[in-house]
């Protein structure tokens, strides 16, 4: 574990609650839910550390993975538009695409996959070789869903996603500007990109977790790896970063681990939360 900031024992000590991204930080493409990490939370639990999600994740996908932890506090989904407890909405912040359309428009003419999520359901705008491929190899695919003329004005959005498998979503930038401001956009590489309305970030949401709970964010541990989790770790009482973090990301970070994913967050927790030195 690789300390990048002075973290005192007493900020070790008074850590309550623990909260991670999944993607990257938990699980890597195509891998399940890490035994280890479900082994780590339970511990927790026998302490009395409460545990949740901040996640880009839409609930239906972050779901399965808290009713299997046993996640009674509420979770953080939609890059923190959107907080629940198991089948309650308990907030949502969402986008009108209206502002969004002209980006929108740029990346379907250069044939990019959009996807937008409506009521908690994800749909794709429009077919393309990415999509009618990827719904071959998975036997389904989301329901596709063009955005009406008449709808733009009054469709609101908790999340939209543009994916490109040709690597040129920097092409994008000139649409993207405008939305300073009023969007949080994340990057992922050159391969995609996630919209959100800002203000609302993780960090907004584990802000108001922590208010529900009657804790402060400083009782906090918080893990991620990429740059939607900037400012939910710098505003964490302790913010730590996977061994696969991006560089950025680590350097907001308290503490980045020494090893990656699932292995790298276990040791995280391990080491802050549970006392256990390293080999």
């Amino acid at each position: 574990l690789t300390t990048r900031k002075n973290m005192t024992e007493k900020r070790k000590k008074d850590i309550r609650l623990v909260v991670s991204d999944i993607d990257g930080t938990l699980i890597r493409r195509g891998e399940g839910f890490p035994k280890e990490v479900e082994q780590a939370v339970a511990e927790l639990k026998k302490r009395g550390i409460l545990f949740t999600f901040a996640s880009g994740r839409l609930p239906y996908m972050i779901t399965p993975f808290a009713e299997s932890l046993g996640i009674e506090i509420p979770v953080c989904a939609c890059n923190g538009t959107l907080l629940y407890r198991k089948d309650e909405i308990l907030e949502k912040h969402p986008l009108c695409l209206l502002e969004l359309r002209p980006l929108i428009e740029a990346a379907l003419l250069r044939e990019m996959t959009v996807l937008y999520s409506l009521n908690g359901t994800e749909y794709c705008m429009r077919e393309n070789e990415a999509v009618r491929r990827k719904r071959a190899e998975r036997g389904s695919y989301h329901p596709i869903r063009p955005v009406r003329e008449e709808e733009w004005e009054n469709l609101w959005a908790d999340k939209v996603n543009i994916s490109d498998e040709q690597g040129e979503i920097s092409s994008l930038l000139e649409w993207e500007q405008p939305l300073e401001g009023s969007c949080e956009i994340t990057h992922y590489g050159n391969q995609g990109l996630e919209i959100v309305r800002a203000g609302f970030g993780k960090a907004y949401g584990v802000r108001q977790i922590c208010a529900g709970l009657g804790i402060s964010m400083e009782q906090v541990l918080a893990i991620g790896d990429n740059e939607n989790d900037n400012e939910m770790l710098t505003q964490a009482g302790i913010g730590a970063a996977v061994g696969n973090a991006e560089t950025a990301t680590k350097a907001c970070a308290d503490l980045t681990a020494r090893k990656e994913s699932g292995a790298g967050a276990t040791e995280i927790i391990r080491r802050i939360c549970l006392e256990e030195n390293e080999k």
